[in-house]
């Protein structure tokens, strides 16, 4: 009931002196890092080198795939498949995620075509910018954060009605991540075009023809390329291809889910509820950093490999501005938020940080599972 009634309400941001001077001064000093550096808020030479790593990376090993080079072995056709699904997910965590929030490139149609990359691996660029855009909205908020919709297979909130399978959440939560990525290229996406009319607080969806088609054509290309050309030039017994596919996407599927989730769902952080008039008790600057965790700030391979994803507080308060960016804009956030006595989350590495989101999903896999809508923010005046 309270979902729904989350759902039906006009959802905004409230305004307070202290902490709007806390958003506009962190904006201005944002902007003038990168004004007095004189240096684009877009990509850069790293990204550019990063997207065609990435790409080159795909064409390669897909090529080394299809030509039978592992063939001779099911184990290595197996951690073939393996290591493109990682491809995949590099593409998709510093291409396609930057390109969809229009961080790319200060030009639209470089953005556009950049997240069709989002296709090449089986999405939808179109429904992910709308699902994605959601959820950055309304980030933690039950209800209308789309990322917390699992009909009822967890709780990721302590709002979500209880239900007895919940008891063992913590337990089969990596399970089902791993598959993901598979429902995602196999159902998601046709589901949220056909079936769903709303996504966050939008209602009533009418998704554009043009959109219909690009999806019916690219999963097409994409079941062709991942399933019927192997079937069909891969000297090898179809259950190990098809086995193949399946390695694809259950690794790989497993770390982007984690990598996602343990940012906004760990022990530690907050999920508040707007008022009967829809209005949340922060200003959205407030909102993220109560909502959000970074982890690993310190590592600059874990920061190349993911796109920037563990940096996930200035991703979410400068979500326009390409990732590449973004360890120099966190100590920026970093050193404002301690000036202002606003604490600023994070975990020292991704291991820390699953252990956290392991321990709010045992706690959340109890009735009476409590988490704070608000933390220090509430005296924050």
């Amino acid at each position: 009931m309270l979902q729904k009634t989350t759902s039906q309400l006009k959802v905004r941001y409230k305004s307070n002196k202290r902490k709007d001077e806390f958003a506009k001064d962190l904006i201005g000093r944002v902007n003038a890092y990168f004004k007095e550096n004189n240096i684009s808020k877009y990509a850069n030479k790293e990204m550019i080198f990063k997207t065609v790593l990435g790409l080159l990376g795909f064409v390669v090993m897909y090529a080394l795939i299809i030509s039978n080079v592992f063939s001779g072995s099911v184990w290595s056709i197996l951690l073939a498949f393996t290591a493109l699904g990682f491809i995949n997910i590099f593409i998709a965590m510093n291409i396609m995620h930057d390109a969809c929030h229009n961080a790319y490139s200060a030009k639209k149609k470089v953005n556009k075509i950049m997240g069709y990359t989002m296709n090449l691996i089986g999405g939808n660029s179109y429904l992910f910018t709308r699902m994605h855009n959601a959820h950055h909205a309304f980030v933690n908020i039950a209800g209308i954060d789309v990322t917390l919709e699992s009909h009822g297979m967890f709780r990721f909130t302590p709002h979500e009605p209880y239900a007895p399978i919940h008891r063992f959440q913590h337990i089969y939560v990596s399970f089902i991540y791993a598959i993901v990525s598979m429902h995602w290229v196999l159902v998601k996406d046709f589901k949220w075009f056909f079936i769903e009319d709303s996504i966050g607080n939008e209602k009533n969806i009418q998704h554009p023809k043009s959109e219909l088609w690009t999806l019916l054509i690219t999963k097409a290309m994409y079941y062709s390329y991942a399933i019927v050309i192997p079937l069909l030039v891969i000297k090898a017994p179809v259950w190990v291809i098809l086995l193949g596919f399946v390695m694809m996407h259950l690794p790989s599927s497993l770390f982007f889910a984690l990598v996602f989730q343990i940012t906004h769902v760990y022990n530690g952080t907050h999920y508040p509820l707007p008022d009967d008039e829809g209005n949340i008790q922060n200003n959205y600057f407030m909102h993220v950093l109560e909502t959000t965790a970074d982890f690993s700030r310190k590592s600059k391979l874990w920061t190349f490999m993911m796109g920037g994803i563990n940096l996930h507080v200035a991703h979410h308060l400068f979500p326009t501005i390409c990732h590449v960016h973004y360890p120099q804009m966190t100590e920026i956030i970093r050193e404002t938020a301690e000036e202002y006595g606003i604490q600023y989350y994070e975990n020292p590495g991704f291991w820390n940080a699953y252990g956290k989101h392991l321990t709010l999903m045992h706690k959340l896999s109890k009735p009476d599972g409590a988490v704070p809508q608000y933390g220090s923010s509430a005296a924050f005046n």
